[in-house]
């Protein structure tokens, strides 16, 4: 196949042109753009007899969005390319020759190396159970004998698929997780093609070792350097790791006949963010051009939840009280449809309880309350299929749950056992401030910016808040050493209550009506303070009031419950958890404290904790097991 250089001239930028526009060979079957099949590295596809799960003749190298001609032959600029045609096709280009002086980006999950030639695993749930192989998020099972692969190991638990005595003791409450279409989870997993991390809660690399992908405290994906290493966090990776927690539980029942639950996966979030990079095909799926990103989400909640009506009985059985959605982006539970909302269980992470609500994110593509028709797919208008008058959040019988943080992000907490900081900032806020955008964050954080700003908070009150240029340093180390962590909102939910929960930070939340995580749980009073939005201006006066005995009494409520706002009992995430206690464990004689610091009052049992006791997946599992009754 020759290069295709002649579409798309004049289009204004590359972000205003599919991203999946393709100058090689379109793969459709996973939707990727490779080399030319005429160029030396190019896609070979296999011949038009062979049979359909056949491998291509020859793989070739990928180009990304970013690896594609800037210009077509006769020197028109393309806009929707970034790199000099020689660069890809010329004697030395990336298609061309053996070691290529421009490079591309490996985005296809289980290929690295210089020329995207290695090949390593490849992410799967519980990796296909060890008894299969995976391609781009699906399992192929194994006919004959299994290939021993000693790297996945760790990521295999199957206690589901045992065979139980009729005496048994079961561990309730027993969750069905439905074999959704890959619509809705799977085809997205295959579809991250911006980068391999995202829309999964680990992945492997080069060499077969493999890495953990958790949320970060703010954007999609940061990178967050540390030295030379580069550090990738997938803000929502609940998603998926609820998912592969469930699968590998002693929780789940491959009966839905015993089940006290149903779990119905759908990827929203993964749709929403980097499947519009890399598929727009996929987006239009689900909505048309009128709709945003999070109107289509919807529609895919809605395609999801027909699809449990037509093929299994339990949903009319108890009115789908005893089903359970998650979803994670930043206002999901409020554009969660009616027919879902008003009797599911909704697992979220914002808790927004006003009704009569509209959208209150400072991003346009995600505002929910804008009603919109189409003559094919909404021609009564979008706004129909939700419920804007009920709340966002039923504390009865939903759920505000915590993000899936890697033990990595919390490293340097006193409560995972690393040396106790003086706590020296009095309260301390690093993130997005958007000044010129107000629906974000409500004005909060930029009414808290100014104020700082103007009030001198910086030198007077060791109160920082502020964007992250202008607060550098690590993250962890300068929450382990802040009294004070305010909980502020974003687009959406914020993940500060987390932040502050796992490094002792005393969170001071400053959102009206709005539910964190756990809140119906534990009781947030003991360890937390609540401030009203239009007092935000008062945060140094407000906290310089909290008496020292008040402090440390908060301080040690708060190590009694911390760890539930981990996940870390989650196979991989036990382990890091285990090495960070470990690695601190062995620097204590050396620290000892020392003379200068100020460690916050803590029992000793907070740095020496099972990392299977008591996590956040373990409360969910026992608020779910409170909820049997009353959805029966």
């Amino acid at each position: 196949m020759e290069p295709n250089l002649s579409m798309g001239v004049g289009w204004e930028s590359i972000f205003a042109f599919p991203r999946s526009h393709c100058a090689g060979y379109c793969d459709a079957t996973v939707a990727a753009c490779f080399c030319p099949s005429n160029t030396t590295y190019g896609r070979i596809p296999p011949p038009e007899d062979a049979p359909l799960e056949a491998p291509p003749v020859q793989r070739g190298r990928p180009m990304g969005q970013f690896c594609q001609p800037n210009k077509t032959p006769d020197g028109q600029a393309t806009a929707w390319g970034t790199m000099e045609p020689a660069d890809l096709f010329g004697p030395e280009g990336w298609c061309t020759a053996e070691k290529p002086k421009a490079r591309c980006e490996c985005f296809l999950d289980g290929w690295g190396g210089a020329t995207c030639e290695d090949p390593y695993e490849q992410f799967c749930f519980n990796q296909c159970n060890g008894r299969g192989e995976c391609n781009l998020g699906y399992c192929k099972c194994d006919k004959g004998r299994q290939v021993e692969r000693p790297w996945i190991a760790d990521f295999v638990h199957t206690p589901a698929a045992q065979d139980f005595a009729p005496n048994a003791t079961r561990k309730r409450p027993l969750i069905f997780v439905y074999e959704t279409p890959p619509d809705y989870n799977t085809l997205m997993v295959q579809y991250r093609l911006t980068s391999n991390e995202f829309c999964v809660p680990r992945h492997f690399r080069t060499g077969n070792t493999s890495t953990l992908s958790g949320a970060q405290a703010c954007c999609v994906c940061l990178r967050a350097q540390r030295g030379a290493h580069h550090l990738w966090e997938w803000t929502y990776a609940l998603e998926a790791g609820f998912l592969e927690m469930l699968l590998q539980s002693e929780h789940r029942t491959l009966d839905p006949e015993e089940a006290d639950f149903f779990y119905v996966p759908v990827f929203t979030s993964c749709f929403i963010n980097p499947v519009r990079d890399g598929a727009d095909s996929l987006r239009d799926f689900f909505y048309g051009v009128s709709h945003n990103r999070v109107q289509g989400a919807a529609n895919m909640l809605l395609e999801a939840y027909h699809w449990v009506q037509a093929m299994f009985p339990y949903w009319e059985r108890r009115g789908g009280r005893d089903h359970i959605w998650l979803v994670t982006h930043d206002e999901a539970s409020c554009w969660v449809p009616a027919a879902i909302r008003s009797t599911s269980i909704i697992l979220s992470h914002w808790g927004r309880m006003d009704a009569h609500h509209t959208s209150g994110t400072g991003y346009s593509a995600d505002v929910y309350s804008n009603d919109v028709t189409h003559p094919q797919f909404e021609p009564d208008g979008f706004l129909g299929k939700l419920n804007l008058t009920q709340p966002c959040y039923d504390p009865v019988k939903d759920l505000v749950v915590p993000l899936m943080k890697t033990p990595e992000h919390y490293r340097l907490s006193p409560l995972v056992g690393a040396p106790p900081r003086q706590r020296t900032w009095l309260a301390f806020h690093r993130g997005r401030v958007q000044a010129d955008n107000p629906p974000y964050s409500r004005g909060i954080r930029q009414r808290l910016a100014k104020a700082a700003a103007e009030g001198g908070w910086l030198e007077k009150h060791k109160i920082a808040v502020g964007e992250y240029d202008t607060l550098q340093g690590d993250y962890s180390e300068l929450l382990a050493s802040s009294v004070f962590c305010p909980v502020i909102p974003g687009d959406g939910w914020s993940a500060r209550m987390d932040d502050a929960m796992l490094h002792g930070c005393i969170p001071v939340l400053i959102m009206d009506e709005v539910q964190v995580s756990f809140e119906s749980v534990v009781d947030l009073s003991t360890f937390t303070i609540r401030i009203p939005e239009a007092d935000a201006e008062k945060l140094p006066d407000i906290l310089q009031a909290v008496t020292q005995e008040r402090r440390e009494e908060m301080q040690r409520a708060l190590a009694r419950v911390w760890q539930r706002f981990t996940y870390s009992s989650y196979l991989p995430y036990a382990r890091q958890f285990r090495d960070l206690q470990q690695q601190h464990a062995a620097q204590r004689p050396a620290h000892g404290g020392g003379a200068d610091a100020k460690p916050m009052s803590l029992p000793e049992a907070a740095v020496d904790v099972d990392p299977a006791a008591d996590d956040a997946f373990g409360t969910i599992m026992a608020w779910l097991h409170s909820r049997i009754e009353a959805t029966q």
